[in-house]
């Protein structure tokens, strides 16, 4: 893996927080310790220093040493001043010395801090300043000690976690990475599987981790989302065969009788000629129409403003402009008044094709009820023919499907009006059926979301 892909990788960001995060929580850790040894050393210390200056105080209340106090020259240090200044008693290591001054206030009974300028050896001094009641009178005890144990230890503790704390985060960076990388591996095997997916082998999938997690799952959803798309260009493969193969069709019968009138003039009788092609030709206009109505409907673009409208004149509109086209009859009696929320031009087309597809397989009579329920509207239309078989109910809505594929496409249409009125209906909130139940031929019911407000109606008797 390249170095600019591998750093800016999940992985490497994974790992650098955790370790980011771990490292700044163990240095405050660090610093927290350091703080409190200190803290507690430096406690003891002075716990030290209180013993002895009870000690000491004790002693002078009866009388003052007439020689230098017996202490550790190296490590311990006393002196007794008096108010003037003068000192009354003196370790041996500060006799001779100025009195200790500067760490009393006149206010303050006593105080510890720590000195590093007293007149002994180059080093620090934690110091106790008390003030005593003494048979020369009031004087103040100051009792010191070395704290370069102390020092030394808190030193010996940083070095310790100064070489400690590295390795650990460097430890936890390296399993870290390690864990990340065993817990990302299926999600870059599905990553690899997914990069290697193409038309040619659009059927394999990524792998699915045998453990129900967060991993496992994603692997689920993306097959599935794969099985999606796979039928979809399935759908599309199909719709553009069909597709071509529907306008094949009168394009080739236009060509036929093209040439034969060019090949054959004498005999050629230019009026069926232009009739029929022209007759090709609106066809040929219709198929483009629902071609272009589906390919809007799959991007997306096919739902137009909506008003409120009357379904029933738009129902009554096309049974009219039917009936001056067929001498099949047409049965109105059950249409009554609908009120919702559509496309008045989308809502034509779907009902359009519906009775269409009626006239073409009926035998004599086509019936059109229209009804409002208490929430929905039902619009339905029933033809005297055979009927759909049982095998094609849900088959007939399919784009380009037919019950009898032998059949031309003058005679069982281009296969494309039931899938545009689902589509329609749908577009609408509503679903599109065919009635199984219906012993009269063919029976399709639309149901529609009414529009809000609307009452009932039930149809004139």
């Amino acid at each position: 893996m390249p170095r600019r892909h591998r750093f800016g990788s999940l992985r490497f960001r994974l790992t650098a927080i955790a370790t980011a995060v771990v490292a700044i929580v163990l240095a405050t850790t660090a610093v927290a310790l350091v703080t409190t040894q200190e803290r507690q050393l430096t406690e003891n210390l002075d716990a030290s220093l209180e013993q002895r200056a009870d000690t000491l105080a004790a002693q002078f209340d009866d009388e003052l040493p007439d020689a230098p106090l017996n202490t550790n020259d190296e490590d311990r240090a006393v002196q007794l001043v008096a108010v003037d200044g003068s000192i009354l008693a003196a370790s041996s290591n500060l006799v001779g010395e100025s009195a200790l001054t500067g760490l009393v206030s006149p206010n303050t009974i006593e105080m510890v801090a720590t000195r590093d300028d007293l007149p002994l050896e180059d080093d620090t001094y934690r110091v106790l300043s008390r003030r005593i009641d003494t048979p020369a009178g009031s004087a103040t005890l100051h009792v010191a000690e070395n704290s370069d144990d102390l020092n030394e230890a808190i030193t010996r503790l940083i070095a310790t976690l100064a070489v400690a704390l590295p390795l650990v985060v460097a430890l936890l960076a390296a399993l870290t990475w390690w864990l990340t990388g065993r817990t990302l591996a299926p999600v870059d095997a599905i990553r690899s599987e997914v990069d290697a997916i193409s038309a040619a082998n659009s059927h394999h999938r990524v792998p699915v981790p045998g453990h129900h997690d967060e991993i496992s799952r994603l692997a689920t959803t993306m097959n599935r989302m794969l099985d999606r798309l796979d039928d979809a260009a399935d759908r599309q493969r199909r719709f553009v065969a069909d597709a071509a193969h529907e306008l094949r069709t009168p394009l080739t019968r236009i060509r036929t009788d093209v040439e034969v009138d060019l090949a054959q003039p004498d005999s050629a009788d230019p009026n069926a000629t232009n009739t029929e092609v022209r007759d090709e030709v609106v066809g040929l206009q219709h198929l483009i129409d629902d071609l272009l109505h589906l390919a809007r409907a799959d991007a997306g673009h096919s739902v137009a403003k909506r008003r409120p409208i009357d379904l029933d004149d738009i129902v009554l509109a096309e049974i009219r402009s039917q009936r001056a086209l067929t001498n099949t009859n047409i049965d109105a009696s059950g249409v009554s008044a609908a009120h919702l929320d559509g496309n008045p031009d989308h809502l034509s087309r779907a009902f359009r094709n519906l009775l269409s597809n009626a006239l073409r397989h009926a035998e004599d009579l086509v019936t059109v009820t229209l009804s409002e329920r208490s929430d929905t509207i039902e619009l339905a239309v029933t033809d005297d023919g055979p009927g759909v078989p049982a095998g094609h109910h849900d088959r007939i809505f399919e784009r380009f499907a037919r019950v009898d594929d032998a059949r031309t496409r003058t005679d069982g249409g281009t296969g494309l009006g039931l899938a545009i009125t689902k589509d329609i209906v749908e577009e609408h909130g509503g679903t599109v059926r065919y009635d199984a139940q219906s012993t009269t031929g063919a029976r399709f019911v639309v149901t529609l979301p009414k529009m809000p407000g609307a009452k009932a109606q039930t149809p004139d008797p």
